[in-house]
């Protein structure tokens, strides 16, 4: 996008995602991307995904905000908004816009960790520390 800046950031244990959930995700975030570079008018672009008990992913701008007739229910003829509620509701997540004209616009989508991943109690990390623990386990005695 013309000036705009993006920081991106994946905070957490990442976890691999039920492929709907993964799908779904990628679809609002992606819809949430490019209605920031054609409508904000933002100098910053903020993408954050979370992997914590549940899965959480934040767009966020500083441009001008939605139009608060658009907000709720979108713009007729236009599917953004809308798909993106329609999206959330079908993983079982919660999708809350918050915008205004002083702050922008920020996206939120949280989807419980139950319906979202593959392994609920299994990170990276975990299942690493698993390995060891076996192979601890499994080793020959000298």
């Amino acid at each position: 996008p013309n000036g705009m800046s993006i920081s991106v950031s994946v905070i957490g244990d990442a976890r691999e995602l039920h492929p709907i959930v993964r799908d779904e995700l990628y679809r609002i975030g992606n819809e949430a991307i490019q209605n920031a570079k054609t409508h904000s008018h933002a100098g910053h672009l903020g993408i954050d995904l979370t992997y914590g008990q549940d899965v959480t992913l934040r767009i966020r701008d500083n441009g001008v905000g939605i139009d608060p007739t658009y907000a709720t229910n979108g713009r007729e003829g236009h599917f953004g908004l809308r798909g993106m509620r329609e999206r959330a509701a079908r993983i079982g997540g919660r999708l809350t816009i918050l915008s205004s004209a002083e702050s922008g616009t920020d996206i939120l989508v949280i989807v419980a960790g139950n319906l979202s991943f593959i392994y609920p109690h299994m990170g990276i990390f975990s299942r690493l520390r698993n390995l060891y623990r076996r192979a601890i386990r499994n080793r020959d005695p000298l």
